[in-house]
């Protein structure tokens, strides 16, 4: 019986483990979720009512509440719209303000930076709830102001 002699085939065999171990480092940093400023991003994938979306991440389904908006019936339709357009299937930032259990969470949606509570109120499509308690309305107010000085959305009459 002729001897087999291994005398290389180390290096094939390192050579095959280090690149097994790349994949797996690439595919482990592919799939994490999206970060912005060391927070995780959500992704929208639904779009409740006017004010409310839901999202996923992190291994968790939330059902949030846009904070401090208050939705006239109105302006229901335009801004389920406007949120459908603006934010389903992307990826978001949320602030959550209470952590009440069975209700939506109330939270402040950034995308890209972006508060999406304060460009519904500047685009007139929803109103400052001036009776929220957890953060403070004055930025929000101003916004209101400005969109009813320029006839937009809910101030179109």
């Amino acid at each position: 019986m002729a001897k087999l002699r291994l005398q290389n085939e180390w290096k094939m065999w390192v050579s095959l483990v280090l690149l097994l171990l790349l994949i797996v480092g690439y595919l482990w940093y592919a799939s994490r979720p999206p970060t912005e400023g060391d927070e995780p991003l959500w992704r929208v994938t639904g779009i409740v009512d006017a004010s409310t979306i839901k999202v996923r991440g992190s291994g968790q389904v939330l059902e949030v509440a846009l904070a401090g908006l208050n939705v006239p019936q109105s302006q229901q339709e335009p801004a389920k719209d406007f949120l459908n357009k603006t934010l389903y299937e992307k990826w978001v930032r949320i602030k959550v303000l209470d952590q009440e259990t069975g209700k939506p969470k109330k939270a402040f949606v950034f995308i890209s930076g972006e508060d999406i509570n304060a460009r519904m109120i500047r685009w007139g499509l929803a109103r400052i709830d001036s009776d929220e308690k957890n953060f403070d309305v004055r930025p929000y107010m101003e916004l209101e102001q400005e969109a009813e000085m320029s006839k937009r959305g809910l101030w179109n009459k």
